[in-house]
This record gives C-alpha cells, structure tokens and sequence, in this order.
C-alpha cells in the first residue's frame, strides 16, 4: 500500500474516463450487431466471437502489460490504449468484412487490455490507503457505466447514422483524453526505476485465483449482455430499440452495486465477504429467472437485482489486488494477473453461453453455465481466504 496523505481525485477521474471510453469499446457490438446482421450475415456462434474477440489479448498479453506498466508507469500505457482507440474505431469506416471487423475487434481489445491494468495500477497510487475502497469502487464503475452509455447512445447513433459511426463514435471520446493526458502526474517512475523484483510465489497464487475470480464474473456479465437483447426480442417480441432500451436495466444497477461495495469496503467489510455473499444470491436470482414464471414487472426486478450483487463482485476483486501485493510497485504487476482472468471469460463466456442456446434459442440451457460461474466464485474465494490467512 503505499503512504499518500490525500488522494489525487482529479487523476482518478481522468483514469475513470479513459475506463469509459475502453467499456463504450467493447460494449458497442452487442447493439451494433443487430444492424451488423442486415450486411453481413452471421451465425449465434459468429455473434459470440465478434463480442468476444477483443478478450484474445488479455488472454495471452494480460501478465506482460502488468510488466509494461511497471516499467514505464501507468500514464504511457494509458497514452497508448487511447491511441489504439482512435486508431481501431477511425478503421472502421473502412470495414467490409466480418474478418476486417474481428480484426478491429483483437486491435480495441489490446487497448481495453492496457486501460483495464495501467488505470487501476495508477488509481491506487494515487489513493491514500482509507480511500482505497471508494477510489476503486468509483474504477469498477468503468465497465457497467461505460455499457450504459454505448446502449444508450446506440438507438440514434444507429437510426441516423448506421452502425459504422458508432463503432467510430470512442474515437471522439478518446482523443480529447488523450490530450488530457499530457498533465497527468505519474507517481510510480520514481520507484519503478529503483525496484525490479520477481512476485513471490504466494503473491502470485493469490493473484491468479483473483484472476480466476474475475474470469466468473466477467463471464456472466458479459454473456448475458451479447444475449439478452435478443432474449427480449424472442420472448416478449419487442422491437430492437425497446430491448436495448431495457438491456441498460443489468449495467445501470451494476453502478450502485459498485458504489455500495466501496462504500461498505470503506466501513471496514471484508472483501471476500463481498464476493461470497452477491455471488450466492445471484445464484437464487438466475434460478428465479429462468426456471419460473413472472410477470414482465418481476423480471424488471429480477434483473435490476442480479445487476446489483453482479456489481459488488469486482469492486471487492479491485480493493483486494492492491493488498494482494508485497509492495506498492507491485500492484501493476498483481492487476496484469488478475486483468488476464477477464480475458477467458470474455473470449469464452459468449461462444458457451451461444452454444448452449444453439440455433432454437432454449434459454433454459443456459441454467448449468451461470450456476457453474457462480459457485465457482463461492469457491475461489473460499480459498483465497485460506490463503491470505496463511500469508
């Protein structure tokens, strides 16, 4: 942990916006896919890979961007995911093939990889340790915020301009960020230099089952985004606009899931408390919702619910990274760890969840896979808790 007497917000907020613009980047192709389908024709399994595609560099990259970011510091690295934001979504304009898309796709998904381990490594350096719970509930926000914003956004970027403008659209987010950015202040160079040690092997353990943690929950998080559009669609036979309208329901109460885990993180709860306990009542939410009938309010409700525990999940993983870490340079490397269990769920959680639908749509298939994600959090924390005890 490191010793600052006040937390740097104006730094953190830069951080959180570049989050923002990299959620609004990979969230953008579940809405863009529906019109994406009118041009192109794809398969439910080719649907999941184009979502899921942008995970392919977390998943080989993640533990080497931790490296990166220690030894250049955050603030460069972040530099670099904007450039490959504006790079990636100005290429757009030029695409004509799904294999251009999915290529376009793994370029966003390096830059996402980069925001998602530099952003949380500068965040906590530039917290003071009390705050560590609010600063990272207020990073957490990124993906859920973000997601309600490219769904937001999407219905009139696609009514009025097509599909292509909105994959364009984080260009324009990006590029002023990036300006911003030359001010920002980098607090780990000094240290970085002077600092150049393996992670004991404890440290790492522990890192990976975070990792393994967050493969759970990203996997739910986003599996159920690439679908439920399309549930809404097939079972209420809404329009597209009215179910993209209604998909913002799971990331919107993501936010206060996020914003109340760091609160109470800051009230001095445990965070593996804070994994455990959502994870078991999303296990009684998912069953609700698949295996019972309700009227269409309920499952409102229901959604708002499973948004609001999935939302405490990676708020108490991104608390805990930091102190998972012997020394304060090291949280860069810890969060690379942790970062590459997100690239497993995203790039698999999607293709699973659309084989198991398979082409008729069986919704109830996809009962096993989220009750596996879930109890596997249960799980995993279980032996993390064993394993920061024995440290």
């Amino acid at each position: 942990m490191n010793t600052l007497k006040k937390t740097l917000w104006g730094g953190i907020w830069l951080s959180f916006a570049t989050g923002i613009a990299a959620a609004i980047t990979v969230t953008k192709a579940s809405p863009a896919l529906l019109e994406i389908q009118k041009e192109l024709p794809l398969s439910v399994i080719q649907i999941g890979w184009i979502m899921s595609s942008a995970a392919l560099a977390t998943v080989f990259l993640g533990i080497s961007v931790g490296s990166l970011s220690h030894k250049y510091g955050p603030k460069k690295v972040l530099q670099m995911a904007l450039t490959l934001i504006i790079l990636s979504a100005s290429f757009s304009l030029f695409i004509n093939s799904a294999n251009e898309l999915i290529i376009a796709r793994v370029v966003e998904g390096v830059a996402i990889l980069l925001v998602s381990v530099a952003a949380p490594t500068l965040i906590s350096h530039l917290s003071k340790p009390s705050d560590m719970g609010l600063t990272m509930g207020v990073w957490a926000l990124w993906m859920p915020a973000g997601s309600v914003l490219a769904f937001l956004i999407s219905p009139l970027i696609l009514e009025w301009l097509g599909w292509r403008w909105l994959w364009g659209s984080t260009a324009f987010i990006a590029l002023p960020l990036l300006l911003l950015s030359i001010k920002l202040h980098d607090p780990t160079r000094a240290v970085a230099k002077a600092v150049n040690e393996r992670l004991s092997r404890p440290v790492v353990y522990k890192a990976i089952l975070l990792g393994l943690i967050f493969t759970c929950f990203i996997g739910s998080f986003i599996s159920m985004l690439t679908y439920l559009p399309t549930y809404l669609m097939d079972t209420y036979q809404l329009n597209s606009s009215i179910a993209l309208l209604i998909t913002t329901v799971l990331p919107a109460f993501i936010i206060p899931g996020n914003l109340l885990s760091g609160f109470l993180i800051h009230r001095g709860a445990s965070c593996f408390q804070l994994m455990t306990y959502p994870a078991a009542a999303l296990i009684l939410i998912i069953t609700l919702l698949i295996h019972t009938h309700y009227p269409a309010e309920i499952g409102l409700m229901l959604l708002a619910l499973m948004g609001l525990f999935l939302g405490m999940i990676p708020t108490a993983i991104f608390a805990l990274s930091p102190r998972v870490a012997e020394k304060p340079i090291d949280t860069g490397r810890v969060i690379g760890i942790v970062i590459t269990g997100q690239g497993p769920g995203i790039l698999l959680g999607p293709p699973i969840a659309g084989f198991l639908l398979s082409e008729q749509y069986n919704w109830q298939n996809l009962y096993p896979f989220y009750l596996t994600l879930t109890l596997g959090i249960i799980f995993l924390v279980g032996r993390l808790k064993k394993c920061h005890a024995e440290a």
